[in-house]
């Protein structure tokens, strides 16, 4: 049996090293060999570059990726219905082999769904995350800032809740991604005022990305008692706003709500008070793309070796037009 991992490591900025570590077995614990592993753009590329952290603390060295499909090589002697040869949904990092304990397995993934589809799903749960949270339903107006990939899955979860949907991004090949999901108006940031009259009133304005710029956007675009729902980090990386981020022209006078939903309730709870659990979402998640009734492909459209990170890092920090995210295979 193989005892160790090869593991990506970030030492600083731009200093990505692999590293070779031993496996400890447990007898909770599922040997498991990855197959492919998304990387998330926003979070990975922020270490990359050396972002100001999010929490306080030691920065590096850090662990890269939490978007990992692997395959079950040798079962825990407890294996809570996991077999050898099922192929597990993780957080585990970029790394070619790992023990999964059965705490820690996300979700079984769909005999007819491929793995690099099904690596993809917790990009689109945080889409599907704030569809829920900002309470998006049948008729919703909802305004889409950025077209990463958590734009995209919010575009696309929007679509599926019933609502109108509009987004804003410099990227035309984005911009035909988003269209092909079922944006009725997709523009640049600065055509936004040619939006619809129904888009610049959003009920619901979910700001992916960081800049103080969009921000102020979507102030503007958000229509009365609408929700900011917030997967970027507003501010993070720069100076102080040049305007008031929360200006009483819009935020007192629209009465708007800001909402993080970058995060659910991980696991159900014995009175079903939790229904709406990461680990319930994701499973509906892959069920909806082993159906086809979401098109993963601008999502698995690039797909390099796992060995070829650093340069996929650096590709996608030169924001080359159209790139979305990158699936690493082992």
């Amino acid at each position: 049996m193989v005892k160790t991992a090869k593991v990506a490591w970030l030492e600083g900025p731009r200093q990505l090293v692999w590293r070779s570590e031993p496996l400890a077995p447990g007898a909770d614990a599922h040997l498991c060999k990855t197959l492919v592993s998304a990387i998330s753009p926003g979070t990975e590329l922020a270490a990359w570059t050396g972002a100001p952290p999010l929490r306080p603390g030691k920065i590096y060295p850090r662990l890269m990726g939490y978007c990992n499909v692997a395959e079950v090589v040798a079962p825990a002697a407890q294996p809570n219905g996991i077999a050898r040869g099922d192929r597990v949904l993780s957080f585990a990092s970029h790394r070619d082999r790992h023990m999964l304990a059965n705490a820690d397995v996300l979700a079984k993934i769909p005999p007819a769904l491929d793995s690099a589809t099904a690596s993809i799903a917790y990009l689109l749960h945080l889409g599907y995350n704030a569809v829920l949270l900002a309470s998006v339903r049948p008729g919703s107006r909802v305004l889409v800032l950025g077209l990463g990939p958590l734009g995209l899955a919010g575009v696309i979860m929007a679509r599926m809740a019933g609502a109108q949907v509009a987004a804003v991004s410099d990227s035309a090949a984005l911009a035909a991604h988003a269209l092909t999901a079922g944006a009725t108006w997709v523009g640049r940031r600065a055509a936004a005022g040619d939006a619809p009259d129904w888009a610049q009133a959003a009920d619901v304005v979910i700001v992916t990305t960081n800049g103080w710029n969009d921000w102020q956007l979507a102030l503007a675009m958000a229509g009365q008692r609408a929700t900011l729902a917030v997967l970027g980090f507003p501010g993070r990386g720069q100076g102080a706003p040049e305007a008031n981020p929360l200006a009483a022209e819009h935020f007192y006078r629209k009465q708007l709500r800001i909402e993080a939903v970058g995060m659910s309730p991980e696991l159900p709870d014995t009175r079903g008070f939790l229904r709406f659990n990461e680990r319930d979402n994701l499973a509906f998640i892959l069920s909806l793309l082993a159906e086809g009734r979401i098109d993963a492909t601008p999502f698995t459209a690039w797909q390099k070796p796992a060995d070829t990170l650093a340069s996929v890092y650096a590709s996608l920090e030169g924001r080359a037009e159209g790139q979305l995210t990158c699936l690493l295979t082992w």
